[in-house]
């Protein structure tokens, strides 16, 4: 036999297995698609695929778990009294209640996470407030998810804020009572408890100085 000849009859016999090393790739590459699509569908299902999963703890928060003393309605009035509310921390440590703070000159600001002008306001509030130790800072986050954004946690982390938070149940019970129709809204109450005044949106840091002079005077 030529050399010619074996070496066609040679590649003749090799068709077969050349045939099975490709279905064998195919195959591979199909199993291998297959699993990155599992991950896939996993982390999105689980809420790792994006940073605005809606109701990652309203979840948590039923409404039996918050409590405030006043009937959804209008915005609250200066002289009319904060009322008495009560509702799960965000740092997971028990609640936050007014309870704890009535007695002094104190600002509740209402917030949402994904609210830009809440994410500048609430740095800026604690930042002017060491100018006025006397004045205690409390907040509500409320209307979570309703809007990509981060997580509350999340926020408060990057921006290194430490203040109390009370978090709002799925009734949103505590944006309906405190009257809220945008974020940020703010109220800023005397040791009396009443309210002096109150700000909706970001606020001059000068004038926000003035308010809480305002504040420690009532």
């Amino acid at each position: 036999m030529t050399n010619a000849k074996k070496a066609k009859r040679q590649r003749r016999d090799n068709r077969p297995q050349q045939r099975r090393s490709g279905t064998r790739n195919t195959w591979l590459a199909l199993a291998a698609l297959a699993s990155v699509l599992v991950i896939v569908a996993v982390v999105l299902s689980s809420g790792g695929g994006s940073s605005a999963t809606p109701g990652a703890i309203t979840d948590l928060v039923d409404p039996a778990r918050v409590s405030i003393d006043r009937a959804a309605g209008a915005a609250l009035q200066p002289g009319e009294d904060l009322p008495a509310f009560s509702a799960p921390s965000l740092d997971g440590n028990g609640s936050v209640a007014w309870s704890t703070f009535e007695g002094s000159p104190a600002v509740i600001a209402i917030w949402a996470p994904w609210c830009p002008h809440c994410q500048v306001e609430l740095p800026r509030l604690a930042s002017a407030l060491q100018d006025h130790p006397s004045v205690r800072l409390v907040t509500i986050v409320t209307a979570i998810g309703q809007e990509p954004g981060p997580q509350p946690e999340q926020y408060m982390s990057d921006e290194s804020l430490s203040f109390p938070v009370a978090v709002d149940d799925t009734d949103l019970s505590l944006l309906n009572g405190m009257g809220v129709q945008s974020f940020p809204t703010t109220y800023y109450v005397g040791s009396d408890g009443k309210v002096v005044t109150s700000t909706v949106g970001e606020v001059d840091p000068e004038q926000l100085h003035a308010i809480l002079t305002q504040v420690e005077a009532a």
